[in-house]
């Protein structure tokens, strides 16, 4: 198999080797789903870190949902992990390969969260989201990269609020956990480029407002189509296969005489 160089700046330092190493363990041990680990103490000696730094290991696979920790009683596994992967529990993604994954991720989840909004979200969250809509509009003539990605965050926040489902609130919190750099390239965009992403919510807003759901499904995939061609031209961060693929068909369709979602 090739090896592909990474660059000077993805050389493991101590805690990243710790972390493919548990990893190794962990498949060694054959752990499953709710089985425990060893204690911290055994742990330690194994991994040949401080406390402190597997403790803040331990709970970076926490938040990644991989673990559980139970004071008093230890850590124990949340989910299997691939045994197909040479470093299961590997965090060193690339920024652009981190941005792709986020951008996919919203591209197949955030529609769907849309479309059930539709059917679901009360008179309140339509009135938070024109308020929203407002605030966006503000950041933009502030020209605040920053205050854009927030507002545009606490937009699909609302959305997802307003499917009544708190998993899919969290869900578009984790997908949107990551710091969208698209947004700062935003005020590099050409002037239509930009109305034409603030246009993408006020469309949404009326999709959710008329109770359109294919239409609310058809405006979010499109949104997010839309940042990845753009990051793909203007950043050189390439789409996933999946959204490259999506891409081509909406362009194909636009060309035999077909419609391009609005």
């Amino acid at each position: 198999m090739a090896v592909i160089a990474r660059g000077p700046w993805c050389i493991m330092n101590k805690k990243d080797k710790a972390l493919e190493k548990l990893g190794q363990i962990i498949q060694d041990m054959e752990l499953k789903a709710g089985d425990r680990l060893p204690s911290e103490r055994r742990l330690e000696t194994m991994l040949e870190v401080s406390r402190n730094t597997l403790r803040s290991i331990l709970h970076s696979l926490e938040a990644r949902g991989l673990v559980a920790i139970r004071p008093g009683s230890g850590c124990y596994m949340r989910v299997g992990i691939s045994t197909a992967h040479d470093n299961p529990l590997d965090l060193n993604l690339s920024p652009e390969k981190v941005m792709a994954d986020q951008l996919e991720a919203a591209y197949l989840l955030l529609p769907m969260i849309a479309e059930h909004a539709a059917d679901r979200i009360g008179e309140r969250q339509l009135e938070e989201l024109k308020r929203c809509s407002v605030d966006i509009s503000r950041s933009i003539f502030q020209e605040s990269p920053k205050r854009v990605w927030n507002q545009c965050l606490t937009f699909f926040r609302l959305i997802a609020i307003g499917t009544g489902n708190d998993f899919l609130v969290r869900t578009v919190e984790q997908v949107c956990s990551a710091d969208m750099a698209a947004y700062d390239i935003f005020f590099t965009l050409r002037r239509d480029e930009r109305e034409a992403i603030f246009a993408d919510h006020i469309k949404l807003m009326h999709a959710l407002r008329a109770r359109d759901s294919e239409w609310a499904r058809a405006i979010t995939a499109n949104y997010f189509l839309r940042m990845c061609s753009i990051l793909e031209e203007r950043e050189q961060i390439p789409m996933t296969d999946l959204v490259f693929r999506s891409l081509r068909e909406k362009t194909e369709q636009r060309d035999r005489g077909g419609t391009w979602p609005v």
